[in-house]
């Protein structure tokens, strides 16, 4: 199949992006992708051969981009607790009730226990996930903290408990997440003191 010609996969990407917000999650197919990038059908299974990679691209992408926001702020030398805060608004925002990132998260979850291809590309991104979470780490976390536990084993654990407080959000509207967040920041705020 030949490339086609005026559209990157990231447009694509941004086009399934713009009709999960705008009709939800169950009403996106590689169809509506196409119309909404004004493409064929064809272009579309050209980037992505079924639904699912379609959908572990935008998780994808959008991993990407959280992490983005977390480490200019680290590399820049910006105060710690700054940094700390606007990563922790970027969790707490993915978070947020029928956050449309996390359903496609857990939704591709539960289809990879039964796609092996699927497993082992999620398997690959929380990998990444993690190793980002330790890196980011690394620069926050006091001695004291790091003696306890590895790197590696907190960025597990933090990805682990930030996944974990989505998957209570998406299932219950009366979950405190504000004040989750503001209690988990206030802990990670005099963790960092040490």
């Amino acid at each position: 199949m030949a490339k086609p010609n005026g559209i990157s996969k990231q447009e694509l990407i941004e086009s399934a992006k713009r009709c999960i917000r705008d009709k939800g999650i169950d009403k996106l197919t590689l169809k509506a992708v196409a119309e909404g990038a004004g493409v064929t059908q064809g272009t579309v299974y050209y980037h992505f051969k079924t639904k699912e990679q379609l959908l572990f691209d935008i998780v994808q992408s959008l991993c990407d981009a959280s992490w983005k926001v977390a480490q200019p702020a680290k590399a820049a030398g910006e105060d710690l607790q700054a940094s700390i805060a606007q990563a922790l608004a970027g969790a707490r925002e993915r978070a947020a009730y029928q956050s449309f990132y996390h359903t496609l998260f857990f939704s591709l979850v539960v289809h990879s226990l039964q796609n092996d291809e699927m497993l082992k590309q999620l398997s690959r991104l929380l990998e990444k996930e993690n190793a980002q979470a330790a890196e980011l780490l690394a620069g926050w976390l006091p001695a004291s903290a790091r003696s306890v536990m590895s790197l590696e084993s907190w960025g597990i654990l933090v990805n682990a408990l930030i996944d974990g407080l989505a998957l209570q959000a998406l299932i219950n509207p009366d979950f405190e997440s504000e004040k989750i967040y503001a209690e988990l920041s206030a802990l990670i705020a005099r963790i960092t003191a040490e």
